[in-house]
């Protein structure tokens, strides 16, 4: 028996059986929210052995028996490991080397964990309780659905029969091959035989389904893009069908490999924990993700679909036709499906700023965690799979995704797509680790990738620049930047590779890539303003000088083609950053700030007004910079919301809409007294009478909810609740989900805590309610309470779930600056099991720290700033 994995410590199977085919049968029991399984598997046994050792999770197992040359083995012991999560069958005699058939028979629960082979309810038209089943097996939930080996490099093909009611519809990854009849009630569906793919991108769903249909036209082989929904909502897949063909084409081009499969299905589930998952030829998502109404939805969720779908379709190649070795190279599928996913956005919708609002959204997330000491690397080593689960955070998809951006503009974005066409070619059908991907790049640059990317992928952590100039001269040096502000020698060792992207270009550098390899370097102060960083294409901050920065507000002020909308958006974050970790004063930031009076851009506004109200959300304790802040809020968007007003006019075009929300948020929250008035004027109209529900257009809907809950009271909370239970689209409950959490009174505060457990909120949109609660300071308190006397209750719902657990102990105290909670998070977990959510605990306390020393280093020169400023 032996385990030919590269590293000894990781809990995997051992490699004397492998399988090559799985036949298998599933019949589910939608009214006893049970399945039947039988799985018949060939193998291969390197290695004559008395033992099979497969993974299985809550699965009876009723028999398993090994077929060889005609002759039966029936195993004698069957044996369960709970924590390995493994069956091992022993058989009386050897078993010899070579083919076999291992067939099993078992039982299986469908669960509501939202893991494994579960099942997801709804309410039919008529108000009927309703079933569907469906799978989702990333990471290791295969093995919750039928025994297998259920790791990423153990690749097979699948031929799966699904046993269902008559009525209803059955879907796999591949067309259905043919459907016979088992008795009146019941059909066996067929499925073609699956490509060699790994476990964890099997799929099946079974239910009451409708769809809508749409074909690629440029593909030598045509493929069939459908969307499917539950009965009555196919014409809101019409959005996702529509785009699906032209990404498809799209990637089958910049990936010189066409999608292998004859059809895809994109399939929306009402609960689901991820926003999506890529199984090959059945995406499966979270309602939002992927259902758009025109006429109801808020104008973000087109994005979030848009994105979404690119996503899961560019890990039909990233991650499905090539996949990861193991769960170290997760980002290869995230990272990648991430920038790509971006890619494809922007050349659907070019008029969508899409690469600046991904500098503003997945850099500056991917930065924020990187910037903690409880971060981890972007090749992060897993051995467990209670491990898995905590690396799918903005690390592995937002720092992976920046990086590769930052690395396709460094080789050139030609150049780096040649090198993944070679990539994608050598390991098709098989796995890859992050050093196959570096090779195939570095072949086509004729560059050493590696070199470049090791300290950006194996390392914790990024750069910050440090800026001065003396005599003419500007002085560059990089250090690790943490939002604590308080490296140690130890956390400085690193010298990272920088494409500084100085702009205007020195003369004295002569590196076309501009690329910083030393600790510091020195060059002649360009004659007016400078920037490093140009267009915001590398992953790290940069600390000017006061000089520097004054020089490039005047240029933003003036419109200066020297600064573009990224570097306008760049700008903002690196210095609120800065200010919050203590590199710089948070005053310098609001100076520069009014710099930007004659900004238009949705992308700048979006980011400025969340920074800014950062400050006021962390220094919510201290009255005077509370309503300092809010003072500086109004006189910062007043003009711009007179100018935008209410009403969306025909015809708009998409960022000034998004943008008018954006603003009149700011107002609401700020207490803009015009911006109130006219909310509750809206609001009360809206809820008194049905036919005038145009008033409130739905992409100002949830602020205006915000508003109402915000200056009022218990008829303003009735009213937005019996919407949220009212509402017939799971867009429109999230919206009033995360404006609940507004309310001011601490009783309706507590009602709102209990809604997000109660059966009213499908179990993952808990996180909308917990949003919301934490942007309420009088909520965030009494929310981290409720968790607590409730953690029972959490741990038990959501023990499967990906990653919703770590967000409940995460976002009630996301803007909390009271140090003393530090010493009473820690003690509250000290005698509880915390490795499914150890990283996220980490980052919360660690937060905690850095919020509280903000406040303590800041207020009282905040406050003399807020006075001296009149405010």
């Amino acid at each position: 028996m032996c385990n030919k994995h590269g590293n000894s410590n990781r809990v995997v199977l051992p490699t004397h059986v492998t399988p090559s085919h799985y036949t298998l049968t599933v019949t589910p029991d939608l009214k006893e929210f049970t399945f039947r399984g039988y799985v018949e598997i060939n193998i291969n046994i390197h290695e004559a052995t008395k033992t099979i050792q497969i993974n299985t999770k809550e699965l009876t197992i009723k028999w398993g028996r090994v077929e060889i040359d005609d002759k039966t083995h029936e195993a004698v012991e069957t044996t369960f490991d709970e924590h390995r999560e493994t069956t091992t069958f022993t058989f009386e005699s050897e078993l010899p080397k070579g083919s076999a058939l291992l067939s099993i028979y078992y039982d299986g629960i469908l669960n509501d964990k939202m893991a494994g082979f579960y099942r997801s309810t709804y309410k039919d038209t008529e108000g009927n309780s309703k079933v569907m089943g469906v799978t989702q097996f990333e990471a290791t939930e295969a093995r919750r659905a039928f025994p297998c080996w259920d790791e990423p490099s153990v690749k097979a093909t699948f031929s799966i029969k699904l046993v269902v009611p008559v009525e209803l519809e059955a879907l796999s990854n591949m067309p259905v091959e043919s459907i016979t009849q088992v008795e009146p009630e019941e059909k066996t569906v067929h499925f073609e035989k699956t490509p060699i793919m790994s476990t964890y991108l099997v799929a099946w769903a079974v239910g009451d389904f409708e769809y809508v249909e749409s074909t690629t036209t440029k593909l030598k082989n045509p493929v069939t893009c459908r969307v499917y929904t539950l009965p009555g909502l196919k014409e809101q897949g019409r959005f996702a069908v529509e785009i699906t063909p032209r990404i498809l084409e799209y990637f089958s081009e910049i990936f010189g490999t066409a999608y292998p499969l004859p059809k895809l299905d994109q399939i929306a589930v009402p609960d689901f924990d991820m926003g999506a998952m890529e199984n090959w030829g059945l995406v499966t998502y979270r309602t939002v993700a992927l259902l758009f109404d025109e006429k109801t939805s808020d104008l973000r969720f087109k994005e979030q679909v848009a994105s979404t779908v690119a996503h899961e379709l560019a890990h039909q190649w990233f991650g499905n036709l090539v996949t990861m070795e193991w769960w170290d190279h997760l980002w290869l599928n995230e990272g990648f499906a991430t920038w790509v996913g971006t890619l494809a956005v922007d050349h659907l919708f070019p008029k969508w700023d899409t690469w600046p609002t991904f500098i503003v959204s997945d850099v500056q997330r991917g930065i924020s965690l990187d910037s903690l000491r409880s971060s981890h690397p972007i090749e992060v080593p897993v051995n467990d799979p209670h491990e898995i689960h905590q690396i799918f955070d903005a690390i592995s998809y937002s720092k992976g995704a920046s990086v590769i951006r930052m690395l396709s503009n460094w080789l050139t974005v030609d150049v780096f797509l040649a090198g993944i066409r070679r990539y994608l070619k050598k390991h098709e059908y098989k796995n890859a680790t992050t050093d196959d991907l570096w090779n195939a790049l570095s072949e086509e640059s004729k560059v050493d990738v590696k070199e470049f990317m090791n300290t950006w992928t194996r390392v914790i952590g990024l750069p910050v620049l440090n800026i001065t100039e003396e005599a003419g001269i500007i002085t560059v040096e990089q250090h690790r930047y943490l939002s604590t502000n308080d490296v140690k020698a130890e956390d400085d060792e690193t010298i990272w590779w920088v494409p500084l992207g100085v702009h205007p270009k020195p003369a004295s550098i002569t590196d076309p890539n501009q690329t910083l390899k030393t600790r510091t370097l020195k060059f002649e102060v360009p004659e007016g303003p400078y920037l490093f960083n140009k267009d915001y294409n590398g992953v790290f901050r940069t600390n000017y000088p006061p000089s520097a920065i004054s020089r490039i507000g005047k240029a933003i002020l003036e419109g200066s083609d020297l600064v573009s909308l990224s570097d306008r958006a760049g700008l903002i974050a690196d210095i609120s950053s800065l200010a919050k970790s203590g590199h710089t004063a948070t005053k310098n930031f609001l100076d520069l700030v009014q710099y930007y009076k004659n900004e238009k851009t949705y992308v700048v506004w979006e980011l400025l007004a969340q920074r800014v109200s950062e400050i006021g959300a962390i220094f919510a304790d201290n009255e005077r910079v509370y309503q300092g802040i809010r003072h500086f809020q109004r006189n910062l968007i007043d003009n711009m919301v007179n100018k935008l007003g209410w009403e969306f006019p025909e015809g708009e075009d998409y960022l000034t809409s998004r943008l008018r929300n954006v603003i009149l948020r700011t107002a609401g929250r700020a207490g803009h007294e015009a911006t109130v008035a006219e909310a509750k004027r809206r609001f009360a109209i809206f809820v008194s009478d049905p036919s005038q529900d145009s008033i409130l257009h739905p992409s100002v809907r949830q602020t205006v909810f915000e508003i109402v809950l915000s200056n009022g009271g218990e008829q303003e909370f009735r009213h937005v609740l019996k919407y949220f239970h009212d509402a017939p689209k799971q867009d429109q409950q999230v919206v009033a989900l995360l404006a609940l959490g507004h309310v001011q009174q601490l009783d309706l505060i507590a009602e709102v805590q209990q809604l997000a457990i109660s059966g009213a909120v499908r179990s993952q949109d808990i996180l909308y309610v917990l949003i919301g609660l934490a942007t309420n300071p009088k909520a965030r308190l009494p929310t981290w309470e409720f968790v607590k006397n409730n953690w029972p209750v959490l741990q038990e719902r959501y023990k499967s779930s990906m990653g919703l657990l770590g967000m409940c102990v995460k976002y009630p105290l996301a803007q909390v600056s009271d140090s003393a909670l530090v010493k009473e998070v820690t003690e509250f977990f000290a005698d509880k099991d915390t490795k499914d959510f150890q990283r996220a605990l980490d980052q919360a306390i660690e937060g905690l720290n850095v919020n509280s020393a903000w406040v303590s280093r800041e207020q009282e020169s905040l406050s003399e700033w807020l006075t001296a400023n009149k405010l």
